[in-house]
């Protein structure tokens, strides 16, 4: 690839997710750790801070002029990764995933849905517009088998559709100084094993609440373990870790500071064991091998430990007590199991990982 290409990518980005932040640092790293002679930008809720955060170009996705004018520029739309293509946050946002894939399109720019988790998409004229989208973008990967089984439901028939992992399994954590710097200033003791609980704001607040607080209460009583509450997405995790401690009584502690991707993996790379909701926290953890039981509140969740070939998951809708601690106490009994069995999976999924950025090149390549 002798000249220059310009290579766009669409995503939740800007939003202080760590996982969609995530996302985009991989994509970033990989695409010019393959290619010299690539200018990158993303369309971002806060161009300026992603133009510094990740030292490339960006554009406001909500100036629609500049949208436009990037994506007439650009070489290629990279629309992902992460979980674009639902309806169950808001109609607006697959719609706007959408419409960029449509102006690209137009401009009969090459598209490249990266590592996608599709759906749930519920209602009829989404299905409509994404099926008849996706069967005109030059390339699909996904993250999970349940997000091509979702494809394949949509009547979706690009011949181009490919199941690799996510992007995320590309990076590396921070340094063991740098996470041991971290607890310190966090006052967060690593002197007894390490289990962390992250949970978002959902619809029966009150009872995750009730369940997280009375379970953490059960493991330090237990287990004479410490936990540590990891926020993921800001300010809502933090507001919702913040009412479970004043339910508890002791050896809980919180992440009360925004922290980098590779700070956030060394900090999850540091637990014995993570329960969570968000699909990014699990993914962290999956990284470096660490057991997990995952709170399913999107299918996304199911999938990507679907993916892992382990079961350890329960609805959020139907979370009680005592399933959660009788899960907590079979893995903690059998964890070093559990993480060889993780670390089998997790080699795999990193050669996957970087498929994506291959087959990028390949399609950017072949224009």
């Amino acid at each position: 690839m002798g000249e220059n290409k310009r290579v766009t990518i669409s995503g939740y980005y800007g939003f202080d997710n760590s996982g969609d932040d995530a996302i985009l640092k991989a994509i970033v790293k990989d695409l010019k750790n393959k290619s010299n002679n690539i200018t990158i930008t993303a369309l971002s809720k806060n161009a300026s801070s992603t133009k510094q955060t990740y030292n490339i170009q960006a554009v406001d996705r909500f100036n629609i002029i500049n949208v436009i004018n990037e994506l007439y520029s650009t070489d290629m739309l990279i629309s992902g990764g992460g979980s674009l293509l639902q309806d169950v946050t808001s109609t607006r946002a697959i719609i706007y995933y959408l419409t960029v894939i449509f102006i690209a399109k137009l401009f009969k720019k090459p598209v490249m849905v990266y590592a996608n988790g599709i759906g749930p998409i519920k209602k009829r004229v989404n299905k409509y517009l994404t099926k008849k989208l996706l069967n005109k973008v030059d390339l699909i990967t996904l993250r999970d088998y349940k997000s091509k089984e979702t494809l394949e439901k949509l009547g979706v028939k690009n011949k181009n559709i490919y199941v690799t992992s996510d992007p995320v399994f590309t990076l590396e954590h921070s340094s063991e100084e740098r996470i041991k710097h971290i607890f310190n200033i966090e006052g967060i003791p690593l002197d007894k094993p390490l289990i962390g609980v992250n949970v978002r704001c959902w619809k029966d607040d009150k009872n995750i609440k009730k369940v997280i607080s009375k379970t953490i209460d059960y493991l330090t009583r237990n287990l004479n373990i410490n936990v540590v509450i990891i926020p993921m997405h800001y300010p809502d995790d933090l507001e919702i870790g913040e009412d479970i401690i004043e339910l508890i009584q002791d050896n809980c502690y919180i992440l009360r500071n925004k922290y980098s991707v590779e700070d956030m993996m060394g900090i999850i790379g540091k637990l014995d064991l993570i329960i969570a909701m968000r699909l990014h926290s699990l993914i962290y953890a999956a990284t470096q091998a660490i057991p997990m039981i995952g709170l399913v509140y999107d299918p996304k969740v199911e999938g990507f430990l679907n993916l892992l070939g382990i079961d350890t998951k329960i609805d959020i809708n139907n979370l009680e007590l005592v399933e959660l601690c009788t899960m907590i106490d079979e893995i903690w009994k059998n964890r070093s199991q559990f993480k060889s069995r993780l670390n089998e999976v997790r080699d795999k999924l990193k050669a996957k990982a970087y498929d994506n950025v291959s087959m990028a090149l390949d399609l950017l390549k072949s224009r």
